[in-house]
């Protein structure tokens, strides 16, 4: 008999697709009493955009707080992290130093599990990521993104490769519910052959379809699925955990559950949770049926929606879904896994609801994918050559520094020195601060301004930006959106006329002038109550930050780009500043 593993998503989906601020400390007390005894052999916390929401919690607990809370609350549970190899919770690549802190904050936290995984499934990029989790006496779950356009000679190379890394497990994850059937059966059928280690499933309900796959899956030989007491499908009430377990009665398929402990947590997940989940995601559903089509994972449709809805463009959701899926075409079908969902997601934003045209702006990570930055795209780039030429930009991308820990504590030494808040910096600066503002409330006055300083973008706005560099001397203009970088360039201006070099300032030949690359407000700390990021006679490395300019409610974070010693700082905290007008000095190293 195949007795399959069960992983319980269930509180992850809770924090990814309710609204926080409803879902209070007494409510997930309940869902979690007696929660240990349905007996799920795994149960995950973390995964997709779970880290980032969990900071908008209003029961004060950071994202590893929660995790030790949970298990605190209920021991006897096995708590699991899903996280991508280098870029973690995050949309961008992170340092070993960083990638080691968090697997050990992680452990400490209560994580027992992880489940690793590249968006381009190139698992060189998971290589370290994994070694440092067996080292730290954790287990490590190898995660296959499905393609459905790949044979099955595929998957049995990854496979391979996987289990020559000491996984314990692998996971084929269907981000994109292009999974039917009859595929499901041939592809289980070919791989759990190769190893005695088990192969999961994990899949969504988008097309109604999880059932058969997972039956399909576990009748040739899959060693486990993923399951929820929420849906996961666009606008369905009924998840299909009970459904799944129906069908395997009277079959060779056995699980270890406790079938009464099963409804009565479905009870009171149903009572406490559901009148807050969010089911808003109404849009055109004829795609959902063609069988080779990709579909958004529920997690990005939440993303997507809510940043629609900060814009007040909620009507044109139809058409950046759309453009989602014709970028991924565009961009060599990349999965829609994290970081690449959010990155394509941002950019379809861009091409329909900011620009002229579509590509007449690109996000940094659009650029930094095409080159290389994130690893080889998984088939050849299909944009036209003018676009391509207009947008590519081969400069070197660097990882961010191995001082990026160091730094960020530096940044909050202030506020806090706990490292799972600086860790939470490290990934989203500003919901950190947003977080830590409302966990330690400051006066009305600085709360009111630390809030307008976080106020999200509105469509208006950008266009304003837009237009201010069509219409002036600006040539470019950088800044960034829910962690997307994008730089708006001036196109086709034309050449300015000849004119004499302006003479620069009588410094010293070894000072170096740090300009302002906007018209905003300067701030000198990352927060009102904060200490500056530096101060005169403060030495620095490239890459640390050394100061804020605001515009239009956008954060811009200035950094030093070479090494040396702040010698002076021209602009008083929360002044004004014009476009190129000097911020600091600093004196290079010799």
């Amino acid at each position: 008999m195949n007795r399959i593993r069960l992983n319980d998503v269930t509180l992850r989906d809770i924090f990814q697709n309710t609204d926080l601020c409803s879902v209070d400390i007494h409510k997930l007390d309940q869902v979690l009493e007696n929660y240990s005894q349905i007996g799920f052999d795994t149960v995950e916390v973390l995964g997709g955009s779970t880290f980032e929401k969990m900071l908008e919690n209003c029961f004060y607990k950071s994202p590893f707080q929660i995790c030790a809370y949970i298990k605190k609350m209920a021991p006897e549970l096995k708590l699991q992290a899903q996280i991508g190899g280098k870029n973690l919770v995050g949309v961008d690549l992170y340092p070993q130093d960083l990638i080691n802190k968090f697997i050990d904050q992680s452990i400490a936290s209560g994580i027992e599990v992880f489940k690793i995984y590249d968006a381009l499934n190139d698992f060189k990029d998971i290589e370290y990521t994994a070694e440092k989790v067996i080292e730290a006496g954790a287990s490590f779950q190898g995660i296959l993104i499905y393609e459905h356009s790949r044979d099955h000679r595929y998957y049995q190379d990854k496979i391979m490769q996987l289990t020559s890394m000491g996984c314990s497990s692998i996971c084929i994850k269907d981000v994109e519910s292009t999974l039917l059937p009859s595929t499901t059966a041939k592809l289980f059928e070919k791989i759990t052959s190769l190893t005695d280690i088990p192969i999961l499933l994990s899949s969504y309900n988008l097309r109604g379809l999880q059932v058969l796959n997972y039956y399909k899956a576990c009748a040739n030989g899959g060693g486990g699925v993923d399951l929820s007491f929420l849906p996961s499908s666009y606008q369905d009430y009924s998840p299909t955990i009970f459904a799944f377990l129906l069908s395997l009665k009277d079959s060779s398929i056995s699980f270890n559950l406790n079938w009464t402990k099963a409804l009565q947590a479905f009870e009171i997940v149903k009572k406490n949770i559901y009148p807050f989940l969010i089911q808003d995601f109404f849009f055109d559903t004829s795609s959902l049926f063609e069988s080779n089509q990709s579909l958004l994972p529920k997690w990005l449709i939440s993303s997507v929606v809510r940043q629609l809805k900060e814009i007040g463009e909620m009507e044109n959701i139809n058409r950046v879904i759309k453009e989602i899926i014709t970028i991924k075409g565009e961009l060599g079908n990349p999965t829609l896994a994290t970081p690449m969902g959010q990155i394509i997601a941002s950019q379809a934003i861009l091409n329909t609801l900011i620009s002229e045209k579509r590509w007449e702006i690109a996000s940094d990570e659009i650029k930094k994918y095409l080159a290389g930055y994130y690893g080889k795209p998984p088939r050849d780039i299909k944009l036209e050559a003018s676009i391509l030429n207009s947008i590519k930009d081969d400069k070197y991308w660097e990882l961010p520094s191995e001082n990026l820990y160091k730094q960020c504590r530096e940044e909050l030494k202030n506020i806090t020195d706990k490292p799972e808040h600086i860790l939470s910096y490290c990934f989203f600066p500003e919901k950190t601060i947003a977080f830590l503002n409302k966990k330690q409330p400051l006066p009305p006055a600085q709360t009111e301004q630390a809030k307008q300083h976080l106020d999200k973008l509105s469509l208006k706005k950008l266009r304003e930006i837009t237009d201010l560099v069509e219409t002036s001397n600006i040539g470019n203009i950088n800044f960034e959106v829910d962690g997307v970088k994008i730089s708006i360039n001036k196109q086709s201006a034309a050449a300015p006329p000849s004119s004499p070099e302006p003479r620069k300032p009588d410094y010293q030949e070894n000072l170096i002038e740090v300009k302002s690359p906007i018209v905003g407000t300067f701030y000198s700390s990352p927060s009102p109550q904060a200490e500056p990021f530096v101060k005169e006679g403060q030495a620095v490395s490239k890459g640390d930050t050394l100061c804020i300019v605001e515009a239009m409610k956008l954060m811009n974070k200035i950094t030093a780009e070479l090494d040396g010693v702040i010698d002076k700082i021209m602009i008083e905290n929360e002044q004004p500043v014009e476009f190129g007008q000097i911020i600091m000095l600093i004196k290079k190293e010799i």
